[in-house]
């Protein structure tokens, strides 16, 4: 896997073009730190780099740094390029990451919060070597790093990242506002950087010339909303745009068609579920098992997804550590219908689903398996601009949405999807149910520092065990992510939804 550069770069000499991207969402903010989404990601990861990338296969390679050791079991030590340089011109070093940590800790509890969680120092040992320190065990420390953009911290500050407060940086995390972001005057070390900007509908991205690998094929990237599958395909096809992402079914079968056109699919690793509101009419498990095994999930997966996906009956995907065939939930109509009935509920229930466009066929086709039981979903689609703030708010009882396990195991994701929220140790910063388990807690929080493979996941499996048994969240399909491109066009779809132009190249360029 490369992001740009290397093997699947093209050559300097290629001539200049311009990619359109049509996109289902194009980030609200240009803040990298802002937001947990793909849409973020997909503009973040143009301008700014992590430390360490993710592969397709959900393994680590190094990128800004050269590599990692650990010293002891508590620190880790990581080796920076000594020839990347921000935008600006400025080289990186490793005050630059600790600032990136001071500041991910001056917003609280955000939706990137648990990607410092354990962290208790990082300090700069020369001018490429940053030493982390934490306060156990962090085995996955590298793996979380893929997820953080790197920002260069103010000119003169060589601090240390402390939690909560590092000295000498309320001037320059003063400076850091959704302004300066969104004008493109936040440097970072990635292939573009932003030319113009307007927060859930467009991108323009310009080949940064400073950039520290080859640079890439296309001088320009423009990401254009398109919020309908339908509107995409079209698009598409009209030559409006040359590439676009959650390509719905319903444009399938006419894509696929399409000499000029052609269709890529990821690994199927995301898994879709619904998130439960544990604050209205489901505070009873009962109720929150009964939705649970209603749905035939393998009929779902053949009926709606059109081979996109795979039933998934626990939130780990098979192979992932944390899956465990003790964590399966079943699909037993009767036994529903008998634990609505035990819940004082045996006419039905009505409940509100809240869900995007790129999941309609998924919600029609559980509310058809909830409404044999005789519960009725009253389902409304929200724009992507909506969504995050409906789920923060809690206006639902149940919402249709997506998780993948970036990390290659279920630690991170259950730390911030299950544990109780607690931001002293940056815990629970996307729990929007209202789930609280002590019991879990003190589980996960042993896994998350457990330095022995074997023992992690047998943490990790018991965790499963107990969301399942609880349900704060209702597993439903394990699916791929989907693009159309025209066929002139390379592009291997990837896990983590990233629609990066780096890794989108003409089908007939040589490589080097």
């Amino acid at each position: 896997m490369n992001w740009g550069g290397g093997a699947t770069a093209l050559a300097t000499d290629a001539p200049a073009q311009v990619l359109r991207v049509g996109l289902d969402m194009v980030a609200a903010s240009a803040d990298p730190h802002r937001l947990y989404s793909v849409d973020s990601r997909n503009l973040a990861f143009h301008i700014f780099e992590p430390l360490i990338l993710p592969d397709d296969g959900l393994g680590i390679v190094p990128w800004l740094a050269t590599g990692w050791e650990m010293e002891g079991e508590r620190t880790w030590v990581v080796r920076l390029r000594p020839d990347v340089r921000f935008h600006d011109g400025k080289l990186l070093s490793p005050h630059d990451v600790a600032f990136t940590f001071c500041r991910l800790d001056s917003m609280g509890n955000g939706p990137l919060a648990g990607l410092i969680a354990g962290v208790e120092q990082a300090v700069a040992r020369d001018a490429h070597t940053l030493v982390i320190t934490t306060r156990g065990t962090m085995p996955l420390l590298p793996h979380v790093l893929t997820l953080l953009p790197i920002i260069p911290a103010p000119d003169g500050w060589k601090g240390i990242y402390q939690p909560r407060g590092c000295a000498g940086t309320a001037d320059g995390l003063a400076a850091l506002t959704e302004q300066r972001f969104a004008d493109g005057k936040v440097p970072g070390t990635g292939p573009y950087r932003l030319a113009s900007f307007r927060g859930g509908s467009s991108a323009d991205l310009v080949r940064a010339d400073t950039y520290w690998r080859t640079k890439p094929h296309w001088d320009r990237v423009q990401q254009v909303l398109l919020g309908s599958g339908v509107a995409r395909a079209r698009a598409l096809v009209s030559g409006e745009v040359d590439i676009i992402n959650q390509v719905v079914p319903e444009s399938l079968d006419f894509l696929s068609t399409r000499a000029d056109i052609k269709v890529v699919d990821s690994k199927p690793l995301r898994t879709l579920m619904l998130t439960v509101n544990l604050a209205g009419p489901l505070t009873d498990v009962n109720i929150r098992r009964a939705l649970a095994i209603a749905i035939d999930r393998a009929a779902l997966s053949k009926r709606i997804a059109q081979g996109s996906a795979e039933p998934a009956d626990q939130m780990a995907p098979p192979g992932i550590p944390g899956y465990t065939p003790a964590a399966s939930i079943p699909f037993d109509q009767a036994e529903a219908r008998r634990l609505l009935a035990q819940a004082g509920i045996p006419e039905g229930l009505r409940l509100r689903l809240i869900t995007i466009e790129p999941f309609a066929r998924v919600a029609e086709g559980v509310a058809r398996y909830l409404l044999a039981i005789g519960v009725q979903l009253d389902i409304r689609y929200a724009s992507v601009g909506d969504a995050l703030p409906l789920l923060r708010d809690r206006d639902y009882d149940l919402f249709l949405g997506s998780r993948v396990p970036f990390t290659g195991e279920m630690g991170y994701s259950n730390w911030e999807l299950l544990h109780t929220p607690q931001p002293d140790i940056k815990a629970g910063s996307q729990n929007d149910s209202g789930y609280s388990n002590p019991e879990l807690d003190q589980i996960l929080s042993q896994a998350m520092v457990e330095a022995d493979t074997s023992r992690r996941e047998q943490l990790l499996q018991q965790v499963a065990v107990i969301a399942s048994r609880d349900l704060p969240f209702i597993p439903l399909l394990r699916t791929t992510r989907r693009w159309a491109m025209h066929a002139d066009l390379r592009f291997d779809g990837r896990v983590d939804g990233n629609t990066l132009a780096t890794l989108i190249t003409p089908a007939s360029a040589s490589t080097q």
